[in-house]
């Protein structure tokens, strides 16, 4: 791959603690003397090396991060990564969710559903000049932000000429940087093993982001290529992919004090957010967010509190919308104890105080915070209008589902290089998995209450951000129920085939359908293009003047940087680690299977498996007891700097060997995508040793122990 030695690479400097920094691969190489202080025992120069081991084993699965563990394209990820394949395969006679799912063989193992992908990157480079070099300093904002969108397109279609890949254009250092990300795309991906709900999320939204924890986050897919190894739709036909590195699963556990590495695609933090942007956020952003979830997943429960069909169809809904929840909660009780706000306008005044010291700083950074702060409060004028819309979608996944129909037949018409982002050729087949996969998420009854829950929100705005589309159709029909009346009753989207059939069908088609769901993303069409059009203006204004900002910034500390989260690749270490969360509280790094019993309650969350439970007090734990804990390990705590988007990376020791999974943060730590503590900011693994004894003591998953070269301990049949 290109090795990047560009300015803003090559401010690192030893300064900030050694967990804070989510690291792009190369700039790795010029971090190697503090991890090999750490501890770690590779060569850090391997982790630039996007095709080597042990980077080449680390891949996407576009939200979520995994990894290869065997040579023949095995998969480990996160069981709440693997959710949507063990839903999309769960039925009320067949619950993979309740019960768990274990293919004893290659034949046995069930397609990922539609739109499931592994992407392995396999290179990044820098094309700064090329998306922003030379640009007309007289261009407006629209037309900057319009030529930064062409360029990023070109470079993507370029990239994807080939076939087989997937590229990406990203910004980074608030658009100081620019790299073009090449990943291969797999597109037959299988669901192997999934433990039980019981291990898979035992403790449920009760321990969620919380420690103590004891949760087997683990599950196992595989990709699937054709015959000629190359990227192929599922077939029968279709062999394992065979990776060129695998990470080896590590028997030997992780100690208190020990160096741990975590590769991954973090989804979003805000460390450079402005304090304007972050009191936003805590004003009215997060609350409302909350409220709206809270609600919502209300609604979602109480629809399928009698009925399990429509139980499994909103699972994935609501498991994301608790999850949602418990961070935004989180973040909240940050904002209000971390000072969060207070940490960014101390920030800015000693910025404005380093900027005045010098004339040269005061003519090249003059007024860049203030436009700023100006563009911030254009889009906090129309914020309440802003949220109902889009939580309009939100709630209703039958009109979601209409907006993207209805929207492709009006991009369709235009050149491939002028339509938006999401809508171009390349996007054609993920929309048309999405429809498939609509299917196992689109419930009438429950998406006609959750719509009707945000249209009554509606008819609680402002008079200024009224939302005309929505009033019209109301005050035609008389009143909120009548037109959901007639919504629900004169549309087709719930169906598969209708949906199938509207895809390929152009808007007048589509207008003369007559369909009332199809006619409300039509009137909300308009409001949408509104919109974007001054989010064209404010992010070509934000595009010319962040980077000034960062400049700023990054010369008044004199510190390392690195970017924040934008789902690329990044590296992140440090080591297992305790805390104390608050006055004469301390927690240790480790839990232990004896936790589980002690959480056990054969019900509701903390509802393990009896055979597991069997197992541990039967004291079936040979081969798997750490020796300084005298029992199985369960989870454990290090310092590593992740976010949403990390879970399911591979956490590895200083061998490169996994060692666990990486599928959570802590309560006290929800503030860390804004400020990171590095007295309670930790990360919440599952230890590999307990992945593997659950997969031989509890499950029998001895075909994929083997597999990955660990001999079973608990195999009968191997025995006799």
């Amino acid at each position: 791959m290109k090795k990047l030695f560009t300015a803003t690479m090559l401010c690192i400097a030893a300064t900030a603690f050694a967990g804070e920094g989510m690291w792009m691969p190369q700039q790795v190489p010029q971090l190697a003397s503090e991890l090999q202080k750490a501890g770690m025992k590779i060569d850090p120069n391997r982790l630039a090396d996007l095709t080597g081991d042990p980077m080449g084993a680390v891949i996407s699965l576009g939200g979520c991060t995994a990894s290869f563990v065997s040579p023949d394209g095995l998969v480990v990820t996160n069981h709440h990564c693997g959710y949507g394949s063990i839903q999309f395969n769960s039925t009320p006679q067949r619950d993979l969710i309740t019960n768990g799912f274990l293919a004893k063989s290659r034949e046995e193992e069930l397609p990922g559903g539609p739109g499931t992908r592994v992407f392995v990157t396999t290179n990044i480079e820098d094309v700064t000049d090329r998306v922003s070099g030379k640009l007309d300093p007289k261009m407006s904002d629209v037309q900057r932000a319009k030529t930064l969108d062409q360029r990023s397109k070109m470079l993507v279609e370029e990239c994807e000429k080939p076939g087989g890949v997937r590229c990406r254009v990203a910004s980074f250092f608030e658009g100081a940087q620019y790299l073009r990300t090449t990943q291969m795309e797999i597109r037959d991906v299988r669901l192997v093993y999934a433990p039980a709900l019981g291990v898979g999320d035992f403790g449920g939204e009760a321990d969620n982001w919380m420690w103590p924890r004891h949760t087997g986050d683990f599950s196992y897919l595989r990709a699937y290529v054709g015959k000629d190894g190359k990227p192929a739709d599922y077939s029968k036909d279709n062999v394992p992919y065979k990776p060129a590195h695998f990470l080896k699963v590590s028997t030997e556990g992780i100690n208190p004090g020990d160096f741990v590495l975590v590769a991954g695609y973090p989804g979003r933090t805000f460390r450079y957010r402005t304090a304007a942007e972050v009191t936003s956020s805590a004003e009215y952003g997060y609350p409302t967010t909350i409220r709206y979830a809270t609600d919502i997943n209300n609604i979602l429960r109480a629809a399928g509190k009698n009925n399990k069909e429509v139980e499994l169809l909103n699972a994935s809904r609501i498991k994301g919308n608790d999850n949602v929840l418990k961070n935004y909660t989180g973040t909240m009780d940050a904002f209000t104890k971390g000072g969060i706000i207070a940490q960014r306008q101390k920030r800015e005044a000693e910025l404005a105080t380093w900027i005045a010291a010098d004339p040269a700083r005061a003519k090249k950074y003059a007024g860049v915070l203030d436009e700023m702060n100006r563009l911030t409060a254009e889009g906090v004028a129309t914020r309440q209008r802003d949220t109902v819309v889009s939580w309009l979608s939100r709630s209703s996944p039958m009109l979601a589902q209409a907006q993207t129909l209805y929207r492709l037949s009006v991009e369709r018409a235009k050149k491939d290089i002028d339509r938006e982002g999401g809508f171009q050729e390349r996007d054609w087949p993920r929309l048309a998995e999405a429809v498939d996969r609509a299917r196992r998420t689109i419930e009438p009854g429950s998406d006609r209450a959750g719509l009707k829950y945000i249209l009554d929100e509606s008819q609680k705005l402002p008079s200024g951000q009224r939302i005309k589309a929505v009033d019209d159709a109301i005050a035609a029909a008389g009143s909120v129920d009548k037109y959901l009346d007639q919504l629900y009753g004169n549309t087709k989207i719930a169906t598969l085939e209708q949906r199938r059939a509207m895809l390929k069908e152009s808007t007048a088609q589509l207008d003369a359908r007559n369909d009332s769901m199809l006619k409300l993303a039509a009137a909300l069409l308009p409001l949408h293009l509104e919109d974007e059009q001054k989010d064209l203006q404010r992010g070509g204004a934000m595009a010319r003047i962040r980077p000034l900002y960062m400049d700023a910034l990054r010369g008044m500390t004199g510190g390392r940087l690195y970017p924040d989260a934008n789902s690329t690749l990044r590296i992140t270490f440090g080591n297992v680690e305790g805390y104390k969360p608050r006055d004469a509280v301390s927690y240790a790094p480790q839990t232990t299977v004896s936790g589980i019993v002690q959480k056990n309650t054969f019900s509701g969350e903390f509802d393990a498996p009896k055979a597991e439970i069997e197992a541990i007090k039967a004291d079936r734990t040979k081969g798997y007891v750490d020796p300084q804990l005298n029992e199985v390990p369960v989870n454990f705590l290090s310092t590593v700097d992740t976010t949403g988007g990390n879970s399911g990376s591979p956490t590895l020791n200083a061998k490169g060997e996994l060692v666990g999974l990486l599928f959570d943060g802590n309560y006290e730590a929800l503030g860390s995508d804004f400020v990171v503590d590095p007295a309670v900011t930790r990360s919440i693994h599952v230890d590999a040793v307990y992945m593997l004894w659950i997969m031989d003591a509890v499950d029998g998953a001895h075909n994929l122990l083997r597999e990955m070269s660990i001999e079973p301990k608990f195999d009968k049949s191997a025995r006799n």
